[in-house]
C-alpha cells in the first residue's frame, strides 16, 4: 500500500508515520509526498478536503484503490466535478464532526476512523527539559501549540492568561507559536502571520510567559519536553478537523480545556480528562474561498476560569490524571488505525 501525503505539512506527515508504524502488521507499505506519488494499487491518501486535493485525487484515481482519509474544519469549497469524484472512492472522516461537515457539502463518506496517537513514543530532550525547568521554576505551566491562525484562538489565549496570571501567582504560559512575521525555512522567505503576538503579549503586560516564537523550528523530543512539563494543556482553537494536540497532552496524561463543541468533545469527557468551556456563539469564517471554517467562538473570560479552577485544585487535577491514565489506550494508533484497512476492501 501507499501512503501518499503532502510531507511538508509536519501534522499530515506525523500522521502517516503513525499509520505506518500500525500498519506493520498487516501489510508493506510505504510514504510519498503527493507530488510524486504515480497511480496503481492501494493508495490511502491523507489530506483536508478540498478541491485542490481532489484534483491530485483525481490523476491518481482511475487505475487505483484510492480511500481518502480526510479532514475540514467546516464546509469545504467543492464544485460538481469534486463531489463526483467522492462518489468513486471511499472518503473515510477523521471524527464524526468531519463527516457531518462533508455530508452537509454533498461529499459521501464511508466511514469514521479518528487519529490515534504512539502512546510509547514519549523520549524528551532531557536537558532542554532541564532548561525549562529552570525558565518556568516550579510554576503549574499551561500549554499551547498552535500556529499563527485566526482560527487557533491565540489572542483569546493571551487575554484569558492575562486574567489567570493575576488570579494564579505561580501560573506561566508556554505558548509554542509564531511571531507575526517567522520564516519559513522549506521557501526560504519571510511570511505574514495573524498576530503580531509578541507585541499583544506586551500590550496586555503579560510578566510569566514564554513565547517560544519557533513553531515548526522544533524537534519532536524538545516538544514532547513541553508537553512532559506543563500542568494542563489548552487548546484555544475555535475550528479543527480533529485536534490531535489533545492526543499528544493525553500521552503524557495531561489534562486538555477546549470548547464544548466537535470535535473536542468527542474527545474530552468533561471533568474526567479534561474541562469543555461554553461556546457563546458560531461564525463562519472564509478562508481563501477554500474552507468556510466553523468558528465555535467562546469568553476570553470563561477560558480564563477554567486554567484557573485546574490550577486552584490539586485533587481534581490529579483524578484527571489519573482518568487519562486509564482511558488513553483507547487512543492507541495499533488499536484505530488498522481500521483503515476495511476500507479497501
Amino acid at each position: 500500500m501507499k501512503i501518499v501525503t503532502n510531507l511538508a505539512w509536519p501534522s499530515f506527515k506525523n500522521v502517516a508515520l503513525d499509520i505506518q508504524n500500525a500498519l506493520k502488521p498487516y501489510c508493506n507499505s510505504s510514504i510519498l509526498d503527493w507530488k510524486k506519488a504515480k497511480p496503481g494499487g492501494n493508495i490511502l491518501f491523507i489530506e483536508t478536503v478540498r478541491k485542490d486535493t481532489l484534483e491530485i485525487v483525481k490523476k491518481l484515481h482511475p487505475i487505483s484503490n484510492v480511500v481518502f482519509y480526510g479532514t475540514t474544519e467546516g464546509h469545504s469549497f467543492l464544485d460538481e466535478e469534486s463531489i463526483e469524484l467522492t462518489r468513486n472512492i471511499k472518503v473515510v472522516a477523521n471524527s464524526n464532526f468531519v463527516k457531518q461537515m462533508l455530508k452537509e457539502v454533498g461529499v459521501s463518506v464511508a466511514g469514521v476512523v479518528y487519529h490515534g496517537i504512539d502512546l510509547d513514543a514519549k523520549q524528551a530532550d532531557t536537558s532542554f527539559l532541564q532548561s525549562i525547568e529552570e525558565k518556568t521554576r516550579s510554576k503549574l505551566v499551561a500549554l499551547t501549540i498552535a500556529s499563527n491562525d485566526p482560527r487557533k484562538g491565540l489572542k483569546k489565549l493571551l487575554k484569558a492568561f492575562k486574567i489567570v496570571e493575576v488570579e494564579v501567582p505561580n501560573s506561566f504560559l508556554i505558548l509554542h507559536s509564531e511571531p507575526k512575521r517567522y520564516y519559513n525555512r522549506k521557501e526560504k522567505g519571510y511570511h505574514e502571520g495573524y498576530y503580531d503576538l509578541p507585541e499583544l503579549a506586551s500590550n496586555l503586560r503579560i510578566e510569566r510567559a514564554w513565547l517560544t516564537n519557533r513553531y515548526g523550528m522544533m524537534k519532536s523530543d524538545k516538544v514532547k519536553a513541553l508537553y512532559k512539563l506543563c500542568s494542563i494543556y489548552v487548546l484555544p482553537s475555535f475550528a479543527e478537523g480533529f485536534g490531535l494536540p489533545i492526543l499528544e497532552a493525553f500521552r503524557f496524561d495531561k489534562p486538555v480545556i477546549a470548547v464544548n463543541a466537535p470535535p473536542f468533545n468527542e474527545i474530552i469527557k468533561d471533568g474526567y480528562t479534561g474541562r469543555l468551556i461554553p461556546y457563546k456563539e458560531i461564525r463562519w469564517f472564509n478562508n481563501k474561498y477554500k474552507i468556510i471554517f466553523k468558528m465555535h467562538v467562546y469568553e476570553q473570560t470563561i477560558l480564563a476560569e477554567a486554567m484557573i479552577e485546574l490550577f486552584s485544585n490539586t485533587d481534581l487535577l490529579e483524578r484527571m490524571q489519573n482518568s487519562i491514565k486509564e482511558k488513553k489506550h483507547e487512543w492507541s494508533i495499533h488499536k484505530l488505525y488498522p481500521k483503515l484497512l476495511d476500507y479497501f476492501k
